[in-house]
């Protein structure tokens, strides 16, 4: 008999699970608390995203619409006949140990409000953007938002038209990337897999000189499409890649020159019911709504045992091996729960997750294996203090997200788990055997 999986998830990540768990054998099903597929929004373009043998349609956008996107996820379930194996509408609650659950239910889960001084004499909104659904009612407001990243520019796109003033506070300044270079290709666009392969050898041999090196292009790619950017809005100098990734920011330039959106210093504390006062000692009056852009905190909404719960402090990295699997010490449990996509470095999402579910099955089917316990602990405390000697070198003040890992480590784990053999064959030292490498 096949081994029994759960899904827990119906978004993408569920779906490439699902996919990959159906291919190679295992009796597997999904389970999704929504009526529908669930899907997703980014930045990136077409060809940095779609999942690895599913090619994003000709007539799709360069940058898919929502609504292009949740068509994709849906002709995927339809293409790889996963519809019989999905339950809609059905709500995990609790797990046990009856079988192999993957929790596929993204990162990005729990919305992270900051907290600021005085907020109890605002006397208007203050809503997570999670919550913002309707522009039409920041009609003639002048709103202020907090944090400025990805959620934040799509809030100041949809308020265009509607509020007469954004002010847009941060504490660390931005990277911002334009969709297309000048050459009409689209920013994003992979580099060939001879630079893709030495940036990740890079990062593992001389990782300062390729956060360096990387930190120099994006900042001169920046220039180049955004150039004279006042100084009073404290974009610059940004912080480094390795803590924080830049912002495609075609839909908020715009905003940024007419003078809708003012990009101004953190807020150190409201001081009136419709006053914030900036750690640049500048006073905003006439704020009618505050909205928090400020991202959010990774969780599983199902309930696990308490001494295996991946985030027992909210806020922090998982404490689970690669962000994957739970260090405990019963071998049962270390293999029968995985955690999908809370691990992730600077490469395309969807390849790179698509090659971590991979590793999860042949761990599950056997062919791949765990360290031992000893083994999961140390890389533990050896993650632990890389991502604390990154922060403090590069000075982390804004979100450092949790999920980040170092490069070239973790891809060479999951390369040799999921039994792909990217770096044997395209590797620096395998293409001297394969000669048909060096054309790609």
């Amino acid at each position: 008999m096949a081994p029994r999986v759960a899904v827990i998830g119906g978004g993408p990540l569920g779906l490439i699970a699902l996919k990959t768990f159906k291919q190679d054998g295992f009796e597997v099903t999904l389970y999704e608390a929504l009526s529908a597929l669930k899907t997703t929004k980014f930045n990136s373009s077409k060809f940095r995203s779609a999942i690895p043998g599913f090619p994003m349609p000709d007539g799709m956008d360069d940058f898919p619409t929502a609504g292009q996107l949740y068509k994709y996820f849906n002709d995927y379930a339809n293409q790889f006949e996963l519809w019989p194996h999905i339950r809609l509408g059905t709500k995990a609650t609790e797990l046990s140990w009856t079988g192999t659950v993957a929790l596929a239910t993204g990162s990005f889960t729990k919305p992270k409000f900051p907290k600021l001084d005085g907020i109890e004499l605002f006397e208007g909104p203050a809503d997570h953007c999670v919550k913002f659904h309707d522009p039409a009612k920041y009609k003639n407001q002048t709103v202020l938002i907090v944090g400025l990243h990805a959620s934040a520019q799509d809030a100041i796109a949809a308020l265009a038209g509607h509020a007469t003033k954004v002010y847009v506070a941060h504490r660390s300044g931005l990277t911002l990337l334009p969709r297309y270079n000048t050459d009409g290709s689209v920013f994003d666009r992979l580099p060939s897999l001879n630079f893709t392969m030495f940036l990740v050898y890079l990062s593992g041999f001389l990782p300062a000189f390729h956060t360096w090196m990387m930190d120099f292009l994006l900042n001169m790619m920046s220039k180049k499409a955004y150039p004279n950017q006042p100084a009073s809005w404290g974009l610059s100098p940004a912080p480094s890649f390795a803590v924080t990734t830049p912002l495609i920011a075609s839909a908020i330039w715009r905003h940024l020159e007419s003078g809708l959106c003012e990009p101004v210093a953190a807020v150190k504390r409201f001081v009136g019911p419709k006053s914030v006062e900036l750690t640049s000692g500048r006073i905003l009056a006439g704020i009618d709504s505050v909205i928090y852009c400020t991202g959010y905190d990774a969780e599983v909404p199902v309930k696990l045992p308490e001494e295996i719960e991946p985030y027992p402090v909210r806020g922090e990295p998982s404490n689970w091996y690669r962000h994957m699997h739970p260090i405990h010490e019963n071998p049962q449990i270390r293999n029968s729960v995985a955690l999908c996509a809370h691990g992730a470095f600077a490469l395309p999402g969807f390849s790179q997750f698509f090659i971590q579910i991979n590793a999860i099955s042949q761990i599950w089917l056997g062919n791949s294996s765990l360290p031992s316990l000893t083994e999961m602990e140390s890389w533990r405390q050896k993650y632990r203090a890389w991502r604390s000697a990154v922060a403090k070198k590069y000075r982390a003040q804004s979100t450092f997200y949790p999920f980040m890992v170092p490069m070239a480590d973790y891809a060479a784990w999951l390369d040799r788990t999921a039994g792909i053999g990217i770096r044997e064959h395209f590797g620096v030292v395998g293409r001297w055997v394969n000669w048909c490498a060096w054309k790609m």
